[in-house]
């Protein structure tokens, strides 16, 4: 059973985040709950921010570790170290370009206090688009709640990832994050979805910082990422993984049609017709490839 004043260790990890790393701790200095550890990894940056974070800690009154790569690892593999050194009944990872509410870590302990069969939880949050220094809520619609470990394949946005907090029995249950992945946050939810809920609270608690260097913004990677789930998922027999992995590929054509990358989006969606020659959504999107690329070829004569 849980106690009343658990210990939150937050999982802390920067790369090259010298102009943003105060806005985080500062952050986590000011939250209403207290009880929390710092456990910080940097991961070999090129600038001064391990060099920060460690002045920024020390003049923030929490506890907390500090530790600075040698050489530039997987997220992972970072998440793994810092799990195990680590105490708390409940961790929180998080990126040192985003952070807090005030009051994030507080809501998210009482929640887990009164809900003992909950192994995750999530909540809203707002979306800051670094480029042009814009904040928008996001939108939860889509989120999913529950065993959700089908959902969090199928559904891209069913869960808001930053600020997410983990039981630390339900990660020694299933497992820590899987390091021969490109992507290691969505294997996660799906094993821990098999064993335990994974709850969100409705009200926007955190903030990602949104920037040029996100890793969603690299088609490769996050294909290459997809195969990983695909090779690893395949067998099993609550989801058809070709057709997943086909409906990747379409999403990514339909991404460049509307960027006029037709070449690009043609290729994309080779691969997923190969994978899934009857799917409707190929079709459509086949068809208005066609139309489009007649569009622009006329339009250029």
């Amino acid at each position: 059973m849980m106690q009343n004043n658990p210990l939150v260790s937050i999982l802390l990890l920067s790369m090259n985040h010298e102009n943003y790393i105060e806005q985080c701790i500062h952050s986590l200095a000011a939250q209403t709950y207290k009880n929390i550890e710092v456990i910080y990894v940097d991961n070999f940056s090129s600038d001064n921010t391990f060099q920060k974070g460690k002045i920024l800690l020390e003049q923030s009154g929490i506890p907390f570790k500090c530790y600075s790569n040698k050489e530039s690892k997987t997220i992972s593999s970072n998440l793994n170290f810092l799990f195990d050194q680590s105490s708390g009944d409940l961790v929180s990872p998080l990126s040192s370009d985003d952070w807090f509410e005030k009051n994030n870590i507080e809501k998210k302990v009482n929640y887990f206090i009164h809900n003992t069969e909950v192994g995750a939880l999530f909540s809203n949050g707002w979306i800051y688009n670094e480029a042009d220094k814009k904040i928008i809520l996001n939108d939860c619609s889509t989120f999913r709640k529950g065993y959700i470990y089908k959902d969090v394949l199928t559904h891209a946005d069913c869960i808001f990832y930053v600020g997410m907090i983990y039981r630390r029995e339900i990660i020694d249950k299933v497992g820590k994050w899987d390091e021969s992945l490109l992507i290691e946050d969505t294997d996660m939810f799906i094993r821990i979805g098999l064993e335990a809920k994974i709850e969100y609270l409705n009200e926007p608690l955190v903030y990602y910082r949104r920037t040029s260097s996100s890793a969603s913004k690299n088609k490769q990677f996050m294909l290459n990422g997809f195969r990983q789930y695909y090779e690893k998922y395949k067998h099993v027999k609550w989801i058809n993984m070709k057709k997943w992995l086909a409906e990747r590929y379409r999403s990514m054509a339909a991404s460049d049609i509307d960027l006029k990358q037709n070449q690009q989006a043609f290729g994309f969606l080779v691969q997923a017709i190969k994978l899934n020659p009857m799917g409707i959504k190929n079709i459509r999107t086949l068809f208005y490839l066609f139309r489009r690329s007649l569009q622009d070829k006329f339009i250029t004569k």
